[in-house]
């Protein structure tokens, strides 16, 4: 197997950041069902004849920043 690309990927569902390496499959590999660490989103697992890894580099930012609590 080698490496062929990496590039960023972002969730469709919630936006979490991930590093998306394509690596050619050698045999076939049996296809699974992958999801998104941070919202449990369906994420594609296989490109063609490359299978997909994906790292999560980022938790998405909510859409409303958090405040501090007074101490």
């Amino acid at each position: 197997m080698a490496s062929t690309q990496d590039s960023q990927f972002n969730c469709p569902n919630c936006s979490a950041r991930y590093e998306l390496v394509c690596v050619e499959a050698d045999t076939i590999a049996v296809d699974r069902e992958l999801s998104c660490l941070s919202c449990g989103g369906p994420l594609q697992g296989r490109r063609g004849r490359f299978v997909l890894k994906y790292f999560l580099v980022g938790h998405p930012q909510s859409a409303t920043p958090r405040r501090r609590r007074a101490v």
